[in-house]
């Protein structure tokens, strides 16, 4: 089939007036002055100006934001910041340095690369958490070490997790922060119990390293001779679409009749390249067709993007090239998915109709909700604050959204919290509820083996409410690209 080359990732393009009669765009993307302005650090006042004439502009819920005269502009701009949300209504807004916001929004991270879960263990009159480790980024430190999905730990620095009355796991900064630490192993025994092995291993964070986004792509052969294309895709990354085009190459180059995504750990990321799966999977694929509606604030008029607004037109034979001409496909979320994740899901649904768009695992987060990386250009903001707000909400091209208490799965399927299977295994729960449908013979043989195994481990061990903790909270979808440098048409 020769190379395949995505030509640029995203092209900037609005519908036909959004480049017309608008007023001056404010501070986020004004030229600074070159003559007598400001000099010397930047101060809180300013930076708070610029948030709040930024977020008076851009923020979805703007009508919600105080007066000026209600403000304090001396105050830290993250304090100021969370003074300007909507809360509880805005669970996604957030602030941070500019360097650190763009490179964690590409990928770049601190991580010991691990990915975990906690799960309750009962002691005594008490409860105290195991953490399972859900997956491992090559090459990280994790990896390095020799961890592996399913490895068990029971101890952080030589302390047992607490576990307060709301389940949630306490005493675990160490697992986000910068600083070495330790974690002690243990192993599930013949009986089904937790055993302290005591033997530890030691990890260390490190700065500036590159997550990926695709964790595994493989084809399955089901027993009936079916070629499934398997994609455990963990970030939508605007940094990473030719890895996502090369995946779909060894696809289409394996003929591949069926698809499973599995998502089940996937915080979201960027819009374009969430159409650009999309565009990949679904028959009848034309790169002009709407795929997400865009619903800004009371001062900003509505749009629609199609799929060459979002990757480029000029990327057409490629995807037409490689597009699966699939009539279903399966997806694998739970509720760690989010964001990007969710609008997958949301988004392929007017293409391959409602049942056929087959969901499989937990109910979703609940991001119907799309954010945009404003920073400030003047030189002097250069390592100062740079802000995440929601702008907009999405839904489909057959206007449905609004999924705030998140997508249901059509199959409900419960990861096991302890005996973690490998990544790609038939034996996963959720990967093998997959199969069983696409391969009918073989779901009797997967349900025993997985009863077996939820047998072995009992039913003592479940995933703690709100103990999760991946790469990365859970994001909006990312629309920076589409809308950089742009200014929405005014209504």
């Amino acid at each position: 089939m020769g190379t395949h080359f995505l030509t640029r990732l995203v092209k900037c393009i609005l519908p036909s007036g959004v480049l017309a009669a608008f007023l001056l765009l404010i501070a986020c993307t004004k030229e600074p002055d070159s003559g007598t302005g400001p000099v010397g650090a930047v101060t809180n006042s300013e930076v708070n100006q610029w948030v709040a004439d930024s977020m008076r502009y851009w923020y979805y819920w703007n009508n919600a934001i105080p007066g000026d005269e209600q403000l304090n502009f001396d105050q830290d701009p993250a304090v100021f910041f969370e003074r300007l949300l909507n809360r509880p209504t805005d669970r996604f807004s957030w602030i941070q340095n500019i360097r650190e916001l763009k490179g964690e929004l590409s990928g770049i991270i601190k991580t010991s690369g691990l990915g975990y879960g906690f799960f309750g263990i009962n002691k005594g009159n008490g409860l105290i958490a195991g953490l399972a480790v859900r997956y491992v980024l090559k090459g990280s430190p994790a990896d390095m070490a020799g961890i592996k999905r399913g490895d068990l730990f029971v101890e952080l620095d030589g302390q047992e997790m607490p576990v307060d009355a709301d389940g949630y796991v306490q005493g675990i900064d160490a697992l986000q922060g910068s600083d070495p630490f330790t974690l002690t192993k243990a192993v599930l025994d013949g009986d089904g119990n937790i055993v302290n092995t005591g033997e530890t291993v030691g990890l260390t964070p490190v700065e500036g390293f590159r997550e990926s986004a695709i964790l595994l792509d493989t084809v399955l052969t089901a027993e009936n001779g079916t070629k499934v294309g398997y994609l455990f895709y963990n970030r939508f990354l605007a940094t990473q679409a030719q890895e996502l085009v090369d995946a779909f190459v060894k696809f289409k180059q394996a003929g591949v009749q069926e698809l499973i995504v599995d998502e089940r750990y996937n915080s979201g990321g960027a819009l374009a390249i969430a159409g650009l799966l999309s565009a990949l999977i679904h028959r009848d694929f034309d790169i002009s067709s709407p795929f997400i509606r865009m619903d800004f604030n009371s001062g900003l008029k509505d749009a629609e993007y199609t799929y060459g607004d979002l990757f480029g037109a000029e990327n057409n034979d490629l995807v037409q090239s490689l597009n699966l001409g699939l009539g279903r496909v399966f997806i694998l979320a739970t509720s760690s998915s989010a964001s990007a994740s969710e609008l997958l899901i949301n988004n392929l649904r007017p293409f391959l109709g409602n049942a056929n768009v087959i969901h499989i695992g937990g109910t979703t987060v609940g991001k119907d909700e799309a954010s945009y990386t404003i920073e400030n250009t003047d030189p002097r903001f250069a390592d100062s604050w740079g802000i995440q707000p929601i702008v907009l909400k999405y839904q489909n091209k057959n206007g449905e959204g609004g999924f705030t208490d998140g997508l249901t799965p059509q199959y409900a399927v419960a990861e096991e919290s302890v005996a973690l299977q490998p990544i790609g295994s038939k034996a996963d729960p959720l990967l093998g509820t997959a199969l069983g449908i696409i391969d009918p013979g073989m779901r009797a043989r997967l349900d025993m083996q997985m009863s077996i195994r939820r047998a072995r481990s009992g039913s003592r061990f479940k995933e703690l409410p709100g103990g999760g903790q991946d790469m990365s909270d859970a994001q909006p979808l990312d629309v920076t690209e589409l809308l950089k440098g742009k200014k929405p048409v005014l209504r």
